[in-house]
């Protein structure tokens, strides 16, 4: 049964704020937002919070069978927003605020909105296709990942099967819906019949901690920042006593941090899970056994069931095949038609080695992506972005959580400017960029920039 069908009747599914929802009331609040959706096959766009009604719509789309919501981040640029309905003309957006040009509101509420399309629009998407996803969720790329019902579907029971998650379950967001990992944490807990409490407080105040324990969360999620935050609270201090796993994905934790918590969470009767995934996966692709954790420092694991790894003899390139890999990408409206173009594999762009045991690590990227903050992040547009805008030739390097900006000749770049430009555009922390000048940017034979010497000096250097 997939998880969109609700089926656990009283069962408190949503929790938000002292707002409680059962799985039969979620399903009728989820059909009577579908239903002001238009009729027919068509696209919009979600700007998701993490509120009920957000959730609601998101499943309600889901339910119908006939609309296809691209989820996006609450707080997404609207010069990025606008590009979106520009590239895909939406039949519909949820978004706070009035109608845009084009739209006629059918329902206004506290923080989304539903507007209609006054004209009929594009090609219906295909019928397998359930959701759309940015590739770069911190800078909206247009360039979208087609997820199918069955590949939604399969990753949540998936994840539920190597977790054991129950239906006496309780997770709390700590990461937007829109993210793929966020939108994970939701599939999952729906599948089993537990509970997801909704907040969009930060780990670091006091109002989220009172959410969390007031509600008996079971579960905490987060990517290497978060538990950057938690390595300084100590899970001593959290105060949660019904919490039995801790989970991490979003990008490669430090292995000393892998190291301390995978002791700590053992020392206090916790599992904790390091898992691997890219959101053309409907995101998991493989997770560490907690028992093999301490022995496997700095793995991704093995597959998550159903799935099948292995390392590309002539490349080095992971690749992945499984019942939950994406249909393909979009990068413009009539795409969204297309067939699967995947068939089940997916290469996943980085290089990978095996050991004896069946555990994979991974050695390298082949492709220009960093995670910030668990938000992959396109190098490219970021690069295009800054050239833009500073009015000169700029480079972009680093390693995840670690944005390097290179400028070349004259003056250096303005690190306070470029850490303004890359807060406001893509809503990252500023505090993970650093700015190196150069007389000259390292260039390959036929002229294009060297970027393997751009990101050897990116780990050489401090930056200013």
């Amino acid at each position: 049964m997939r998880f969109w069908q609700l089926p656990h009747g009283e069962r408190t599914a949503l929790i938000e704020g002292t707002r409680t929802l059962s799985y039969r009331e979620l399903a009728g609040l989820a059909d009577d937002l579908a239903g002001l959706l238009p009729g027919g096959r068509g696209m919009g766009i979600l700007a998701m919070p993490s509120t009920i009604e957000a959730v609601a719509l998101y499943l309600g789309a889901l339910r119908s069978a006939r609309q296809v919501p691209l989820l996006v981040q609450a707080d997404t640029d609207p010069e990025l927003l606008a590009a979106l309905v520009d590239c895909y003309t939406p039949e519909w957006l949820a978004l706070p605020g009035p109608a845009p040009r084009g739209y006629t509101t059918v329902h206004a509420g506290g923080r989304l909105s539903i507007h209609v399309r006054d004209a009929v629009t594009g090609a219906a998407p295909h019928p397998e296709l359930a959701v759309l996803l940015s590739t770069s969720g911190s800078t909206g790329s247009s360039k979208l990942v087609r997820l199918s019902a069955q590949g939604l579907a399969s990753n949540a029971a998936s994840i539920v099967a190597y977790l054991g998650l129950t239906a006496d379950d309780r997770a709390i967001t700590t990461l937007p819906l829109a993210y793929s990992f966020g939108m994970s944490i939701l599939n999952s807990h729906l599948a089993c019949g537990g509970c997801v409490v909704l907040s969009e407080d930060s780990l670091m105040t006091r109002e989220f901690w009172e959410a969390a324990r007031g509600n008996a969360v079971t579960s905490l999620s987060g990517v290497p920042a978060t538990y950057e935050i938690l390595r300084r609270m100590g899970l001593a201090r959290l105060q949660l006593p019904g919490l039995r796993m801790l989970t991490q994905a979003g990008g490669r934790l430090r292995d000393e941090l892998v190291r301390h918590f995978a002791e700590s969470a053992r020392d206090h009767g916790l599992q904790f899970f390091v898992m691997y995934g890219q959101t053309e996966a409907s995101p998991r692709i493989s997770y560490v056994p907690p028992e093999r954790l301490l022995d496997k420092i700095g793995s991704i694991g093995i597959p998550v069931p159903g799935g099948r790894m292995h390392v590309d003899g002539d490349s080095g390139e992971l690749v992945y095949e499984g019942p939950n890999v994406m249909m393909g990408y979009a990068t413009s409206r009539g795409e969204l038609a297309a067939a699967d173009q995947q068939h089940g594999v997916l290469r996943t762009g980085d290089l990978a080695r095996v050991d004896a045991d069946g555990f994979h690590y991974i050695t390298g990227r082949a492709k220009r992506f960093l995670k910030m903050s668990g938000n992959r992040v396109n190098l490219d547009e970021v690069e295009a972005m800054l050239s833009a805008a500073l009015g000169r030739q700029i480079a972009c390097s680093g390693s995840d959580d670690d944005l390097v900006v290179f400028s070349h000749g004259g003056e250096a770049a303005p690190l306070d400017e470029v850490r303004r430009l890359v807060q406001a555009r893509y809503k990252l922390f500023g505090g993970l960029v650093r700015c190196i000048h150069l007389e000259a940017l390292p260039l390959l034979s036929n002229g294009k920039i060297d970027y393997p010497s751009l990101r050897q000096l990116a780990g050489e250097g401090t930056g200013k």
